[in-house]
């Protein structure tokens, strides 16, 4: 009985492959738990040939092509690598037209951990001292995702240079074009805060 549920179940996986629905391709997958912004080193991938849409044209074949790359997001181990999941010029892929990504420079640096990649935050510029002028706090941008935050001091994050402390609590956001020159130039006129929100 055992033998005949095997041979139904290797019948059934062939019909799939035949119908188009699947093929199996040599992919490159992460052999190891890996977290957001970490580089990808070459003991950390390997190739495996698994069935996939033949049309998915974002999965990597070649490891060359992620080793010394940093991730944008966490992936377990397992995860077919894609082009979209390390920071670089990709960054954007998936958001809609106009958007661009935007550094900000936190006020509040300690902040800056407590962030990820895909996280939403709210960001609000705090100006006035209390004496000569009123303390006002506005939110300049609401529910931007998080693209970027520092993993380390140095490197090179793809498009952006990492080679600032992490101190200093640089992140990037991706907004709409309209509100970048408010949101970069922002910590020129007060205190700039992130708000994480669901």
């Amino acid at each position: 009985m055992a033998l005949v549920l095997l041979l139904l179940a290797v019948a059934a996986g062939i019909n799939v492959l035949a119908e188009g629905q699947l093929a199996q391709r040599e992919v490159v997958v992460a052999s190891s738990d890996l977290a957001s912004g970490q580089i990808v080193r070459a003991d950390q991938v390997q190739l495996l040939s698994i069935p996939l849409d033949p049309a998915d044209n974002q999965v990597l074949t070649e490891p060359q092509a992620v080793i010394g790359q940093r991730l944008a997001v966490a992936v377990p181990a397992g995860t077919v690598l894609r082009e979209h999941l390390m920071v670089g010029p990709n960054l954007l892929t998936g958001t809609i037209a106009g958007t661009v990504a935007v550094p900000i420079r936190l006020s509040d640096p300690a902040t800056v951990s407590l962030m990820h990649p895909g996280q939403l935050v709210d960001i609000v510029l705090t100006t006035g001292d209390g004496f000569e002028a009123k303390i006002s706090s506005e939110t300049i941008a609401r529910a931007v995702p998080v693209l970027w935050v520092p993993a380390s001091g140095e490197g090179q994050l793809g498009m952006f240079n990492a080679a600032s402390p992490r101190g200093e609590g640089i992140i990037v956001v991706a907004a709409a074009n309209q509100y970048s020159d408010e949101l970069s130039g922002a910590v020129s006129r007060g205190k700039v805060s992130a708000v994480l929100v669901n």
